[in-house]
């Protein structure tokens, strides 16, 4: 369960980006990454990239992940007691 928690939503976000959004394979590396929450990701794509373009995009991302990941977890623990 796990995994497809983890990558389902990785997969549709890519194709959604790619598809409706036209973003290139690298803002989509650093968009991906800051939706994870992963860093490792992001240095490996800015590695590969040699340019800041997977950071500008990791950069919008990250901020709104981790309040909707604070936000989730208090909402699972008032619906859960």
């Amino acid at each position: 369960m796990g995994v497809i928690i983890t990558v389902v939503p990785l997969l549709i976000i890519g194709f959604i980006a790619r598809k409706y959004f036209k973003k290139t394979y690298f803002e989509i590396c650093g968009l991906l990454s800051g939706a994870s929450t992963d860093p490792p990701a992001l240095a490996f794509a800015t590695r590969m990239t040699n340019s800041d373009i997977p950071s500008v995009t990791y950069a919008t991302v990250y901020p709104l992940t981790m309040i909707l990941r604070i936000v989730a977890a208090q909402l699972l623990i008032l619906l859960l007691m």
